[in-house]
């Protein structure tokens, strides 16, 4: 696998994670973010909770995998805002 082939796993995540609402994402992350770290996954994960505001959160999505060498020290990642209002900015 190479480092390119992770960007597709990166964009299910985000699809995934920025469908979710407000509401959820800031239960889901209260303790300040998500890991999903399987031996046998083709990638790791992880969400972080980077603000926490009243009128959006703003999330970053990580992911690396251990088939690409360096990925897990520098993964590949994005960010983006889900409003209050249900909005999102990609």
């Amino acid at each position: 696998m190479k480092r390119e082939e992770l960007q597709r796993y990166l964009e299910r995540e985000i699809e995934k994670w920025s469908a979710k609402s407000y509401e959820t994402l800031r239960e889901e992350l209260r303790d300040g973010n998500y890991t999903d770290c399987e031996p046998e996954a083709e990638y790791h994960l992880e969400v972080d909770l980077l603000e926490n505001r009243d009128d959006y959160v703003h999330i970053s999505i990580g992911v690396c995998s251990e088939k690409v060498r360096w990925s897990c020290f520098h993964p590949l990642s994005r960010s983006f805002l889900v409003y209050r209002d249900g909005s999102v900015k990609k």
